[in-house]
């Protein structure tokens, strides 16, 4: 599907790299695509290469926002802000004035989790931060306040892992690559039913009902329209990043959890590529195909 989309799309987006992580909802890895070539790059674009997740980190802030008390119907402005000397705008450069939570993360409004960040998170950033890695995100996350936009360097695997918690009723520590390993003459040696710890609750049942509320409309009404899949319900969320360097779409149905990461290995810009043009439309292909014979 990576190389499906690049081959059709990449020149015109002016992007040639993908990397993919697939995992069921009991935390089995299901497929690892590192690059679009293994033959020309070895290098594992999926577990390996920090990029920036820019507005797919957003769901981590409002998971966060949702353990503190907010709720997608809590009233927050979509007003300039300045934070300091950082002054964030929003992609469309207009504000929208008091919106609910659940439209401002379906549109991916900037100031909002910002403004949560500061004034409705106890502990702001680090708060985020501790929450982000108990979900099963490994890569060091800067606690900046620029960190409510997603300027941190994240993998694949993380995305796929963090977002799978949401998947998951907010359990967390369930990936695993391997189910069994056995001698020769057939003694269980491991078996991650058996001998894997047990998973842990990191998100409340209210804030992941809350939380998937929300994720569920992005591919209806907002960013993610082309991953919209016309067999079952589809949650997820649209990240691309300044200069459009980096473009993301993560998301997960009530069997599958993905992550598609589109960029250039050189940081180029691509050509205005977003996460709900071929990240999107790449998860939606997969998809169809994963959920092939199942319920």
């Amino acid at each position: 599907s990576c190389e499906y989309h690049l081959r059709q799309f990449g020149k015109s987006y002016g992007v040639e790299q993908c990397a993919m992580v697939v995992l069921e909802n009991n935390g089995a890895v299901r497929a690892i695509v590192g690059g679009r070539d293994y033959g020309q790059s070895q290098f594992n674009r999926a577990t390996n290469a920090l990029r920036q997740a820019g507005s797919s980190f957003k769901p981590y802030v409002y998971a966060a926002g949702m353990e503190a008390g907010l709720t997608p119907e809590t009233v927050i402005p979509d007003a300039p802000i300045s934070w300091g000397r950082w002054s964030p705008k929003n992609y469309s450069r207009g504000y929208a004035g008091r919106v609910p939570l659940t439209t401002a993360l379906v549109k991916s409004i900037n100031t909002i989790p910002v403004r949560m960040l500061r004034d409705d998170i106890p502990g702001g950033a680090k708060t985020v931060k501790a929450l982000a890695e108990a979900m099963g995100v490994e890569s060091e996350l800067s606690t900046h306040k620029t960190m409510a936009l997603g300027i941190s360097g994240m993998t694949v695997l993380d995305q796929s892992t963090g977002y799978l918690t949401l998947a998951d009723g907010g359990y967390a520590g369930k990936r695993h690559g391997v189910t069994q390993l056995t001698t020769y003459s057939g003694d269980v040696l491991y078996d991650h039913s058996r001998d894997a710890p047990e998973p842990r609750r990191v998100l409340s049942e209210k804030t992941v009902e809350s939380m998937n509320s929300i994720l569920v409309q992005i591919p209806e009404w907002g960013t993610a329209r082309r991953a919209a899949l016309d067999f079952t319900p589809a949650a997820g969320k649209t990240g691309t990043t300044q200069a459009y360097r980096d473009a993301w779409f993560v998301g997960f149905t009530g069997n599958f959890t993905a992550a598609v990461w589109m960029g250039n290995d050189d940081y180029s810009p691509t050509n205005r590529l977003t996460g709900g043009s071929l990240p999107a439309m790449t998860w939606k292909r997969v998809m169809e195909y994963a959920h092939q014979g199942i319920e």
